[in-house]
């Protein structure tokens, strides 16, 4: 009987038939995974770099003109907006404000925004320091968008992507913004 179970156990150990589909069946769910996830992650990152983009571009074609009127920024924004797609643009949040130096005391000289709350006119600001110049102005552009997942199963919240951007007006000390009232 021993010898007949020690036989048993030899021949068990030495068959090698199937252990690649073994294998296989224990680490394909992990390669799966890692796969899908590789791929949530990229479209996560592509959109960030979206977002970084329609920063910068709010910011520079506003500090590129000498005025600004309600055409004018319409017409921006959603240029600024055409960046993110083919995600929704209308779940992008977008601010652009008019910062300027008052005696060592950064204020708003105006502000402009779709999703977000308008600064008021004169608010004080924090800024990093010397970035605005001494009776200077600088145009200050901020994007947010929440990056709700395609697949849901990795990012199941949503994750806010958010950039700002510093710019200096290119062809005035200030930027003038004009309403149509």
């Amino acid at each position: 009987m021993l010898r007949t179970l020690n036989q048993r156990f030899r021949s068990f150990h030495a068959a090698n038939k199937g252990i690649s589909a073994v294998e296989f069946a224990l680490i394909a769910p992990l390669m799966v995974l890692i796969y899908f996830a590789c791929i949530e992650l990229s479209l996560m990152m592509m959109l960030d770099r979206k977002v970084t983009s329609s920063a910068a571009a709010l910011g520079d074609l506003v500090a590129r003109a000498a005025t600004v009127d309600d055409d004018n920024l319409e017409d921006i924004i959603e240029a600024t907006r055409m960046i993110l797609e083919p995600n929704p643009v209308e779940d992008a949040r977008l601010r652009v404000s008019s910062l300027y130096d008052d005696d060592g005391t950064i204020r708003v000289a105006w502000s402009d925004a779709r999703g977000f709350e308008e600064y008021e006119e004169d608010s004080v600001m924090v800024v990093p320091d010397d970035l605005v110049p001494e009776d200077g102005s600088v145009i200050y552009a901020e994007v947010e968008y929440d990056y709700n997942s395609k697949l849901g199963y990795f990012f199941t919240t949503s994750k806010k992507l958010r950039d700002e951007f510093y710019l200096r007006p290119r062809r005035v000390s200030h930027v003038a913004r004009i309403r149509d009232n």
